[in-house]
């Protein structure tokens, strides 16, 4: 019986869902004059077009233009809960951050993915944060792009750039790296996340290889832009969208080059924050 009634409430559940209407999805369309949303008008450009379209078929509802004058007035729509998906930047993310959330970002042409990178130092050493390493010698784990390249950019949009540490050391890898660390070569050691987790894992169940050092900074670096919707929208809705636009590289390119803009690779999911610091900065 009891089973009957459960069957029978799941049912009446579904049939309520499907005859509730899904809400338009409002996309702030920035730099027009400001208006009233509106489905897209006749003469919008064509790759406005097929994303508008895109987005209509995949989650089966309206999508409306919201035109803006700027991103900051899209930013405060945003956060009023006037618009529902707008392009933003950290300038005017960083005054709306607790109402709203990054999801998507893009990578250009030939770049990597934003990897989170570690910053480590022996723990019988001093430093127990980035500030502290200000004139201290480094060691990069390898000359590669994500090696290198992403860890100084990461480490230069929070304020450590070059000129901020002493001599810099390029190991040929990351256990190469952990050997100039751990024999005084260098005072910190800078290596992407995976690398890190390579190093660190060992052979058995539990095992640290890295119990000797201390971490002292972990961060990605900050995006330039990136789509942003409101936080209290549904996880439903966030997920087909994010669903929808990473596929739409290869599934809708005139879509993917509005929405992405000039020499973007691909749409990429993103952390709720990606567009502000996450923690101190090195001069705050």
């Amino acid at each position: 019986m009891r089973r009957l009634i459960l069957a029978a409430t799941a049912v009446l559940l579904s049939a309520a869902q499907a005859q509730t209407p899904t809400l338009p999805l409002r996309v702030a369309d920035i730099g027009q004059a400001a208006g009233p949303c509106a489905p897209l008008s006749a003469n919008a450009p064509a790759g406005q077009k097929a994303y508008f379209d895109l987005l209509a078929e995949r989650l089966q509802t309206d999508v409306l233009s919201c035109p803006m004058a700027d991103s900051a007035a899209a930013a405060q729509a945003l956060a009023a809960g006037q618009v529902d998906l707008a392009r933003l930047d950290g300038a005017v993310f960083g005054p709306v951050s607790h109402e709203v959330r990054s999801v998507l970002t893009t990578r250009a042409k030939g770049a990597l993915n934003r990897l989170p990178v570690v910053v480590s130092t022996l723990k019988t050493g001093q430093a127990q944060t980035l500030a502290d390493l200000a004139g201290a010698g480094l060691v990069f784990g390898g000359p590669m792009k994500a090696s290198l390249e992403v860890p100084k950019t990461a480490l230069a949009s929070y304020g450590a750039d070059d000129a901020f540490f002493g001599d810099q050391l390029v190991a040929q890898d990351y256990e190469t790296a952990a050997v100039q660390l751990r024999s005084g070569a260098a005072q910190a050691m800078v290596l992407h996340a995976g690398a890190w987790q390579k190093l660190c894992r060992g052979d058995q169940p539990g095992e640290d290889l890295c119990a000797d050092l201390r971490v002292v900074w972990r961060q990605r670096p900050v995006a330039g832009q990136a789509w942003s919707v409101r936080t209290d929208m549904t996880d439903d809705r966030r997920f087909r969208l994010i669903g929808v636009h990473v596929a739409m590289h290869n599934e809708a390119p005139a879509a993917f080059a509005w929405a992405a803009g000039p020499d973007a690779e691909e749409f990429e999911p993103t952390e709720a924050k990606a567009l502000i610091h996450q923690g101190p900065t090195v001069g705050s």
